[in-house]
């Protein structure tokens, strides 16, 4: 159970609105679709300490607002759409489920779409994670219900979007809502990658119970490679950034107030306080606090 905090010191009506508000994620049996997906070591961890978690009121706001916005959506569809319908199937005696948010039947082909409160940034470079998730229903809904996903697509709902912004600049999402086509895998892709995913899940759940608990992989903690950035004197914002630092090199020296600066590797989930198992986590302390 999560113990809440209130760091903001926020009115007492918001407090109870948001500790109160339940999403319904309540226990459900086997792994949900988005455990499947993520780190096995963060799903074990949060198992492990399920009774000593926080997490700031705050932080709820954008999770609440979100799922309101999931709400007056499936209202306003008719009987024509399903609407946050959780299929499950079981694979190598593992159960899988997942609630998805919107499908539209013509014969035996399915219009799949997924609902995100999510920013700006995110949609000018849509998440793998979301790729991953919308392939895995469709997977579910050809095994269970024994129908075809014909397209996928997120509707973002962007919480940060500036009409200023959108009349400013072209290459920014003209409304505050918009469709992102997902690419579909081939069936043989979708049944390997499930079947790999409950093997690492599986596996972890084991090694737990020798204490081995198995690492995160630097897409799972969101890694961002060293990078390159040439400025302009004592400018903050860069002239350009490069992955290669020969090719930074070359770039800074066509002029003498250029100044090469190398960004080094970072772990954004680790480092940006977005794992909240990161205090109970062997790899984040040695490799990020650096306890050794």
């Amino acid at each position: 159970m999560t113990i809440y905090t209130n760091k903001f010191n926020l009115p007492d009506p918001v407090v109870k609105a948001l500790t109160s508000y339940d999403k319904g994620d309540g226990p459900v049996e086997g792994l949900r679709v988005t455990t499947l997906i993520d780190s096995p070591q963060i799903s074990l961890l949060k198992q492990e300490h399920s009774h000593k978690l926080t997490e700031d009121i705050s932080g709820r706001m954008w999770l609440v607002l979100g799922t309101a916005i999931h709400e007056i959506f499936e209202r306003a569809a008719s009987n024509a759409y399903v609407s946050e319908e959780r299929l499950s199937h079981t694979v190598n005696d593992t159960l899988i489920s997942g609630a998805i948010d919107y499908q539209f039947q013509t014969d035996d082909e399915v219009d799949l779409k997924d609902y995100k409160s999510t920013s700006v940034y995110a949609v000018r470079t849509p998440k793998k994670e979301w790729e991953k998730q919308l392939n895995v229903y469709a997977y579910l809904i050809r095994h269970v219900k024994g129908l075809r996903v014909k397209s996928a697509n997120i509707v973002a709902v962007l919480r940060d979007w500036k009409q200023g912004d959108a009349d400013r600049r072209s290459e920014y999402p003209p409304a505050p809502i918009m469709e992102i086509p997902v690419k579909l895998w081939t069936d043989e892709e979708q049944d390997a990658y499930v079947a790999e995913r409950v093997r690492l899940h599986n596996h972890a759940q084991l090694s737990a119970e020798f204490e081995e608990m198995p690492p995160c992989t630097d897409e799972e903690r969101w890694m961002k490679p060293v990078v390159y950035a040439v400025h302009k004197g004592e400018n903050k914002r860069a002239l350009r950034l490069f992955d290669n630092k020969a090719d930074a090199q070359i770039f800074a020296g066509e002029s003498e107030d250029r100044v090469l600066i190398e960004r080094p590797k970072t772990y954004t989930r680790c480092e940006n306080n977005y794992c909240r198992v990161a205090d109970f986590c062997r790899q984040y302390n040695k490799e990020v606090k650096n306890d050794g």
